[in-house]
């Protein structure tokens, strides 16, 4: 066992990948003064590098938010989706590398509203992705969808399924299979809850 952050956020998932360079993981991580940001680290020569913020967002909030990014590679491509709430507004970002995650572009927005978070993505051969969140929008919480490409050029969101309010609603999850997107979510049906599941086409 190696120690790769000694403070971080202890209810947030965390995530993990392994690009061309050697395993990256992606955390929520916790500073002294509470600030819970996501952060990435990197396992070089054995041992692993000190995280670093994926983009100081600097959401101080001295509780654990239970929402921790998600991570996708191909090679030396990477991109990190995750959910912050920095000034008290929820919002959903991804943002690329192209080195391994050694470094990472401008984050860019998922959201079109108020994001509730619990965040996937899943990067596709052409160099953009495809990611998942929560987003709070006409009075009820909804399980979206949407491609981003580095350029910043983002597709229309596409609505998967209303979701319940609260964390009933779990952490909905993608892939991308022979050319479509495969999800699966949580839903209540009375008193019982289920796992749903779907295949719809990437958006363009």
């Amino acid at each position: 066992e190696q120690v790769v952050d000694d403070r971080a956020c202890e209810c947030c998932p965390t995530a993990a990948v392994v690009t061309a360079d050697g395993p990256v993981v992606a955390f929520r991580n916790r500073s002294a003064q509470e600030v819970r940001d996501v952060h990435v680290a990197r396992l070089a020569d054995g041992r692993w590098t000190a995280s670093r913020a994926v983009h100081d967002d600097n959401w101080k909030i001295a509780a654990c938010p239970v929402n921790g990014p998600a991570v996708s590679a191909d090679g030396r491509r990477l991109a990190v989706a995750w959910f912050t709430a920095a000034g008290d507004q929820g919002r959903a970002f991804i943002a690329f590398s192209s080195d391994a995650g050694h470094t990472f572009g401008a984050p860019m927005r998922l959201d079109d509203g108020v994001a509730v978070g619990r965040v996937d993505v899943a990067l596709l051969p052409d160099g953009s992705a495809v990611a998942g969140f929560i987003e709070h929008a006409g009075g009820s919480s909804r399980f979206r969808v949407r491609r981003v490409d580095q350029s910043g050029t983002r597709s229309a969101p596409v609505t998967i399924a209303a979701l319940e309010e609260g964390r009933a609603s779990g952490y909905p999850r993608l892939e991308v299979h022979a050319g479509e997107l495969v999800l699966a979510w949580t839903a209540r049906a009375g008193e019982t809850t289920q796992v749903l599941t779907a295949v719809a086409p990437i958006p363009r």
